[in-house]
């Protein structure tokens, strides 16, 4: 089918104030003892080029502009594609696991379209108790043993997603309400980067189930924020502060939270709804890519999701982030070593004064080569044989589930 013509080079009103905000952003840094033309394009981070014998699966469906309100049937018909629901049984607790980094509205927070469907989803599976939970992020939630600043219960007020929880008839969780010591401290299977125990909620000894609901994002200082980095919002602030810290480690940490026993033996679904895309620095702000057609994506497994996410992502920065968006906005990200030193010792200051180590640089290229996923497929001994993709409907251009097949593939 003919590809339809994109117009990634025309600047709308949105990209030149998000490129104006961008360079405001880049001139407030301090200098940095990288330029963006001496940055390499490569971590500590050894390629992984074996193969396995795995064959992983992951639904997609589109959904056309302005028509997600009218979808659920669409909705429901690609969450059912990646699982039959066996794992559920009648009066199950499910949590449902989102993204509230701050109270900017989706994309940079998780879309209340999908919550509200996937509540509806298990309720006619049967679910029992329907938490929907996450802890903001430290720069806007900040609770540590004496301290008490922000609220996430506030965030998913503003960005939109408590209404959803209460119109869905589901019941907000919000960590951090529970108090400093209703974390336990939990250890990822096999090899891992932790100096000490991962602090998680004991909330999680209550429910049955996990069901991620991520968004499709960029991040400024993890590249993307999809089904892997979902997990911080389970961490304590004092977990939080040792990832930070990690150095170089800083990728392969946050990968490693989801192989917690609390965490992965309870996880059966990730589920994003990609109708918008905040294609460039994140993770709250950012030029916003809302395509003709947006794509709902489903798996039973970790790294298909995250696979497909981060080449929709890729090809949203590609085709439907103008030109002037990204050399703008494209400086910021390569400074995030920077930005994370500057966050980390003003949040969680060092007793003896030590300066945060630095986080490689990650140019995005090839989607098997990022930091994060390298951790993941350690663990499987190599790359899978093939991600499989199963669409549910089609959309008018077939280019672009070419382009992600072939990314996929890479």
């Amino acid at each position: 089918m003919k590809k339809v013509q994109r117009s990634q080079n025309l600047i709308t009103r949105r990209d030149f104030l998000c490129g104006t905000a961008g360079l405001a952003l880049a001139t407030a840094l301090p200098a940095c003892s990288e330029t963006p033309k001496t940055v390499q394009n490569q971590t500590s981070e050894p390629k992984i080029s074996s193969v396995t014998d795995q064959k992983l699966q992951v639904s997609c469906s589109w959904v056309a502009k302005g028509e997600h309100e009218n979808s659920y049937t669409i909705y429901k018909k690609t969450v059912e594609a990646a699982t039959n629901f066996s794992w559920l049984s009648g009066g199950d607790r499910v949590l449902i696991k989102i993204a509230l980094n701050s109270d900017n509205p989706y994309p940079a927070t998780t879309d209340p379209w999908s919550v509200h469907c996937m509540i509806k989803l298990l309720k006619e599976r049967g679910a029992g108790k329907i938490l929907v939970a996450d802890q903001g992020g430290f720069g806007t939630v900040h609770w540590t043993k004496d301290r008490k600043e922000g609220s996430t219960r506030q965030l998913a007020k503003t960005a939109g997603l408590l209404k959803a929880i209460d119109d869905s008839s589901a019941e907000p969780c919000f960590f951090e309400e529970y108090g400093w010591d209703a974390y336990q401290p939990a250890i990822p299977d096999g090899k891992h980067h932790w100096n000490t125990p991962i602090m998680i909620p004991t909330k999680l000894d209550e429910i049955d189930h996990i069901i991620y609901l991520p968004r499709v994002s960029s991040h400024i200082l993890a590249g993307k924020t999809l089904g892997f980095k979902l997990a911080v919002g389970f961490l304590r602030s004092d977990s939080r502060g040792e990832f930070h810290k990690g150095g170089k480690q800083f990728y392969a940490m946050y990968e490693e939270i989801n192989y917690t026993p609390p965490i992965a033996s309870k996880l059966r679904l990730i589920v994003s709804s990609g109708r918008s895309v905040l294609t460039l620095v994140g993770p709250n702000e950012g030029p916003t890519a809302k395509p003709d057609y947006g794509l709902v994506i489903a798996s039973k497994d970790l790294l298909a999701h995250e696979m497909l996410a981060y080449a929709w992502l890729q090809w949203n920065r590609q085709f439907e982030t103008s030109s002037i968006a990204h050399m703008t906005m494209g400086g910021p990200t390569k400074s995030r070593s920077r930005y994370n030193k500057r966050f980390s010792d003003r949040m969680w200051p060092d007793k003896d004064d030590q300066e945060t180590p630095s986080i490689d640089y990650f140019e995005p290229g090839n989607l098997y080569d990022h930091p994060a996923i390298v951790n993941c497929l350690k663990r499987m001994g190599g790359r899978p044989r093939i991600i499989a993709i199963e669409e549910t409907n089609k959309q008018p251009d077939s280019s672009v589930i070419d382009y992600l097949r072939k990314q996929l593939k890479a």
